[in-house]
């Protein structure tokens, strides 16, 4: 149990599946962290372990859910040590909604999942970064964190809280040498870009011409961005954007 591993939140699919994909590759033993859809979490996990000979473990999470992250906190101790190195917290939910049509519920549920799960799984694991003296964590953002569009007073709230997050995490925890950074992307084509395209494409016709490389992104260009903090020791509380230029105009 002393191999230097990694977790990832939301990881059975889309950027998360693609960052565990990059963590392995880099050679970090990985933890792949699902809420509902454990078919895709175990074929993630099969094709790491086959690809790149890490070890790779699934666990069932809701993130909002504090006392499930403490019970995640003491499985992942028990089952792969106290070397944990990175920690990327991906998982997300999304809604579309404008700000006078939007439920409360809706609203408060984005909040929960994205703002209060990355709270709850940095507070209950930074304890293992600082008894190492480092560490890495990743928050992932949004475009929409850097610049809100119509119908997203829910997830913008959240992603702009979590640059905030972010910028707090890494003045606190520099100190401890850990660095705190985000991964801020516009469309990539991942199931829920698909999934919007199905329920409005003209909608996704006019972002994709509205981005100066007139594209949205691939999946797989997320590994350029992970290998950038994993491999810079002196880059904190930034936040990366890879959107194609959308939030530049």
């Amino acid at each position: 149990m002393s191999n230097k591993y990694s977790i990832v939140t939301g990881a059975s699919r889309g950027l998360g599946a693609a960052i565990a994909e990059e963590l392995a590759r880099e050679g970090y033993d990985v933890v792949i962290t699902y809420c509902t859809q454990a078919d895709k979490a175990q074929k993630v996990k099969k094709q790491l372990e086959t690809k790149f000979g890490v070890r790779v473990e699934s666990y069932q999470l809701d993130i909002k859910d504090e006392e499930a992250v403490l019970a995640f906190r003491k499985w992942v101790e028990e089952t792969l040590g106290t070397n944990l190195q990175v920690l990327v917290n991906n998982a997300g939910i999304y809604a579309n909604m404008p700000a006078e049509e939007i439920a409360s519920k809706t609203f408060c549920d984005i909040i929960d999942v994205n703002v209060k799960g990355t709270f709850f799984m940095t507070r209950h694991f930074v304890d293992l970064m600082i008894a190492n003296h480092y560490g890495k964590i990743i928050n992932l953002c949004s475009a929409v964190g850097l610049r809100a569009a119509p119908g997203s007073i829910a997830y913008a709230s959240s992603k702009f809280a979590i640059r905030g997050m972010t910028q707090a995490l890494a003045i606190d925890l520099g100190k401890y040498n850990i660095q705190v950074n985000a991964i801020a992307p516009g469309a990539h084509k991942t199931d829920m870009y698909w999934d919007a395209y199905k329920i409005d494409p003209e909608l996704l016709e006019k972002r994709t011409k509205g981005c100066p490389l007139q594209r949205a992104g691939e999946v797989s260009e997320m590994y350029h961005i992970v290998r950038y903090f994993l491999a810079s020791d002196f880059i904190t509380g930034q936040v990366v954007s890879p959107n194609g230029g959308t939030t530049m105009v």
